[in-house]
């Protein structure tokens, strides 16, 4: 029975060459897609995951000036963390 259903659609492939095609292609682009959102997807929630208390991680960002443009960045000095701790419960 599966032999006579491979045989069909091996048939049907040679006999519509550019609509199969098309249609491979389409096949191959979109599970290729999927893989790579899901990997992104899974790497972008798996992040900090690793330590206990994640849901505790912070981000302090610090605002400078440099000439007239402003940046934020993601440095700040070490004793601020220790000031945060004894400021902040």
């Amino acid at each position: 029975m599966l032999k006579n259903y491979l045989k069909t659609a091996w048939r049907n492939l040679l006999k519509n060459k550019a609509y199969s095609l098309i249609n491979i292609g389409g096949l191959a682009i979109g599970i290729a897609s999927f893989i790579l959102i899901a990997r992104y997807v899974i790497d972008e929630l798996s992040y900090d995951r690793w330590n206990p208390d994640a849901e505790n991680i912070y981000r302090i960002n610090g605002d400078f000036r440099f000439g007239g443009d402003e940046v934020s960045l993601s440095v700040v000095s070490d004793p601020l963390g220790e000031t945060m701790k004894n400021d902040y419960p």
